[in-house]
């Protein structure tokens, strides 16, 4: 198969796991902010497939103030699935005879400063499947922020997807939704300690006992 044919079948196997969105990108240029434990295996991995799985809105619906336990449930349970996903991307991407990591969507590694593997809000940004919001998470046309990802990095050639060139425009929806007052209109002004400190005090609420929020998240639903 060709880089085209080969893409097209990994993103039909995601789809059928459940999967909305795909996309792929290259790494060369995000590859000295990758954490230790992958950065000297992501020399030979030069793509990374981007995968979002969205949230259901009738569950965002629920969410008022503060998180509640439904939304809890919903977003491990929908990291569950990327990761599932990932994995059966990787093992497809084995069976053609190349190398693959799955990346775990949403393993904070540290708090202080936030680390991850790598980010996949900006794995996502590179893939064409949205663009970096005033709320400092991706925001697709169809589900706005209500969506989730995970990336697979690998050493298999595929035909590339561009950044979309799209932004917020005039919608500010979200800032006015932080209950840290955290975001700006000027997303390069996203106060992240402040954004974190709110989610640490949250955790501590209603037995949440994770550092979640879902607020800027559900003033963003996208056309959907």
């Amino acid at each position: 198969m060709n880089i085209t044919d080969t893409k097209e079948t990994l993103r039909k196997v995601a789809i059928s796991e459940g999967a909305r969105l795909v996309g792929v990108c290259r790494v060369e240029d995000l590859r000295d902010s990758f954490h230790f434990e992958i950065k000297q295996d992501a020399k030979r991995l030069n793509t990374a497939i981007s995968i979002g799985v969205p949230l259901a809105a009738g569950v965002m619906d629920t969410l008022i103030d503060r998180p509640n336990m439904i939304y809890k449930a919903h977003y491990q349970q929908v990291n569950h699935t990327l990761n599932d996903i990932a994995f059966r991307i990787a093992s497809e991407i084995n069976q053609l005879g190349s190398d693959a990591i799955p990346i775990p969507a949403s393993q904070i590694l540290k708090w202080e400063p936030m680390r991850a593997h790598l980010s996949h809000r900006e794995i996502a940004y590179q893939a064409g499947l949205g663009w970096r919001g005033r709320n400092n998470l991706l925001v697709t046309r169809k589900f706005g922020s209500q969506i989730r990802l995970v990336t697979v990095l690998t050493a298999l050639e595929l035909e590339v997807d561009l950044p979309t060139g799209s932004d917020c425009n005039e919608c500010f929806a979200c800032v006015s939704a932080c209950p840290a007052r955290a975001i700006a209109e000027d997303k390069h002004d996203f106060d992240l300690e402040s954004c974190a400190a709110k989610v640490r005090e949250f955790a501590h609420l209603n037995h949440i006992g994770q550092q979640i929020c879902g607020l800027c998240i559900k003033a963003c639903p996208g056309d959907r």
